[in-house]
């Protein structure tokens, strides 16, 4: 008991204890939100992942048309939640004279896509909607109509005619250079007050002994814009309709529907896991092909089922991450050298100064142990009183790193946060907890052996040196 009742006496009287707390607080905090920064940043680019190419992604070996067909098939699977088909290719974008740009070309069902809560609340037009129409107006049609027909000299068929584009909103216009923040008055200004439609130019390739290129043009109009929060895809990124997509890219068989390579991506049921999902979307394609596809003899239906967290690309991107985290980590982990230092300093002070207090207690029949406990508890004690504090200021500092980043910009007079640098309009407040865990325990161990030379100079104090001139 007299060895706690002399930890607090001492935390209490001296004031320079406080300065080792502050210091293990301050690392602890900035350990937890850089942490939590980075492993945030995982997890949202995971979870973005998921979103654009779906929790398992199913690419069939073999060109199809019946991407529906096959998306309906897999569905039946009581492994599968939901299956949509996606197509994707790249282009260039006319939108005005000398205002082109290279983006992706997304095919997917707009009306089944909208069921997503995270597309549709990104819709700036009819974001509040609960069926979203994607057609475009008959007003819109005809001024395209008169547009087109006027440019080209001649009357145009129904199929030459724009068809509704869904534009990532960083095609439609650039973020403010200080906020990241986009005009969205004056980008529904712009969507509303369209007056021709956007001309989309890609090319089909065709390998082999007959070999062939030929260049694709097309016109859509833009009937909505939409902001994920993913910057790649808020500036390339075309959604149009699937069948629209596929005659783009296709190759128009005998039967006159057009077969091309594209994927499936697929939601798995909650019961099962991803890796049974994945096997089983590979027996139903194999099925589906078998009984709809013509396949030549002896060959076998082939196609690939990953994991989108577990895509290549998508791993080597946050292994990438995790590295720096790591180096990050052990960069910061320095500064807590810093904290066992100070606290080597202030407690090597009161040994130096508590001699006397020091002989009384050998005097009073104290071992060696004894009194080096209580200056390893006064160690931890700082140790622990620091991590609490440290844990409390980093997990404020996260969940309000918005408002913290808001103050800054203020201040310096530029954004720190660009969606074009971090990949992401938002920055990730979620604390991670076990390295939160990790990192208030390693704070404790830090204080402990800082204090840890201290109390073994003050186990060796001899009670007749201490009280010699007393």
């Amino acid at each position: 008991m007299h060895k706690l009742f002399l930890c607090l006496r001492y935390l209490r009287k001296r004031r320079i204890a406080f300065f080792g707390i502050a210091a293990v607080a301050l690392c602890v905090a900035l350990l937890i939100v850089a942490t939590s920064l980075f492993s945030g940043f995982i997890d949202s680019y995971l979870t973005h992942a998921n979103r654009i190419l779906g929790e398992i992604v199913l690419m069939p070996g073999v060109e199809i048309s019946e991407f529906d067909a096959l998306a309906e098939h897999l569905e039946r699977c009581p492994e599968i939640e939901h299956a949509q088909a996606v197509l994707q290719k790249g282009a260039l974008l006319y939108l005005a004279k000398g205002d082109v740009r290279a983006v992706e070309l997304i095919g997917i069902d707009l009306a089944q896509h909208s069921k997503e809560e995270y597309f549709r609340k990104g819709l700036l037009v009819q974001g509040e909607k609960k069926n979203p129409d994607f057609n475009v107006s008959k007003e819109a049609l005809s001024t395209a109509r008169e547009y087109l027909e006027k440019k080209y000299q001649r009357e145009l068929k129904e199929s030459e005619l724009p068809v509704g584009a869904v534009l990532g909103i960083g095609i439609v216009a650039d973020p403010d250079e200080l906020t990241d923040e986009y005009d969205r008055e004056a980008i529904l200004e712009e969507i509303s007050n369209q007056t021709r439609p956007m001309v989309i130019t890609t090319g089909k390739f065709r390998g082999g002994e007959e070999a062939s290129a030929q260049k694709m043009t097309r016109t859509c109009w833009a009937v909505d814009v939409i902001q994920t929060g993913m910057h790649d895809a808020d500036t390339r990124y075309v959604f149009l309709p699937l069948d629209f997509v596929k005659e783009i890219i296709g190759t128009k068989g005998v039967d006159g529907t057009y077969r091309c390579f594209g994927q499936i991506q697929i939601t798995s049921a909650k019961e099962y896991s991803a890796a049974q999902v994945q096997t089983k979307a590979v027996q139903a394609w194999e099925e589906f092909a078998r009984g709809n596809l013509h396949y030549p003899e002896g060959k076998e239906p082939y196609a690939l089922a990953l994991i989108s967290t577990e895509n290549p690309g998508v791993q080597m991107f946050t292994g990438e991450i995790r590295k720096q985290r790591l180096i990050i980590v052990s960069i910061l982990g320095l500064i807590g050298l810093v904290s066992a230092i100070l606290i080597f300093v202030i407690l090597f002070m009161i040994v130096l100064q508590k001699r006397r207090d020091i002989g009384v207690l050998r005097s009073l029949g104290s071992s060696r142990g004894d009194v080096a406990q209580v200056f390893l508890w006064f160690g931890a004690g700082i140790g622990a009183v620091g991590s609490g504090l440290g844990l409390a200021l980093g997990i404020w500092a996260t969940r309000n790193i918005s408002l913290i980043e808001a103050v800054l910009v203020k201040l310096f007079g530029f954004k720190i946060w660009k969606s074009g640098v971090y990949f992401f309009s938002e920055i990730p407040n979620t604390v991670d907890q076990q390295w939160a865990g990790i990192i208030v325990l390693g704070g404790i161990v830090m204080a402990i052996l800082g204090a840890l030379v201290p109390a073994l100079r003050a186990s060796r104090v001899q009670p007749v040196e201490a009280l010699r001139y007393e």
